[in-house]
């Protein structure tokens, strides 16, 4: 077990779930100014960051949990990791809903 990658998968799993559920956006300061159109607008694309964070997460949590999860599989996962979270951003920046924005 590398403690390290433990750590790092469960920071980046309570980080991208607090993302997904809207936990952190509310804490900056332009949240409160935006007027509530601007709000509901917000929410779709902090669901993208959140899936995206959870994602690596689970990737670091596997490595430190896995002793057969080599250096090998671990930059493999990562770039598909680089590739899902690219998609994610196309797709994101294509849809008419963040066009809106």
């Amino acid at each position: 077990m590398e403690y390290i990658y433990i750590f790092l998968g469960v920071l980046f799993i309570i980080a991208g779930l607090a993302f997904f559920f809207g936990r952190t956006h509310i804490q900056l300061f332009a949240w409160e100014n935006m007027p509530e159109q601007g709000r509901d607008r917000i929410m779709p694309l902090c669901r993208c960051v959140g899936e995206v964070i959870v994602l690596s997460g689970l990737i670091f949590l596997m490595k430190g949990l896995w002793a057969g999860f080599s250096e090998h599989w671990f930059a493999g996962s990562i770039a598909a990791w680089l590739t899902a979270a690219g998609l994610d951003v196309w797709y994101t920046a294509g849809s008419r809903r963040c066009r809106q924005l």
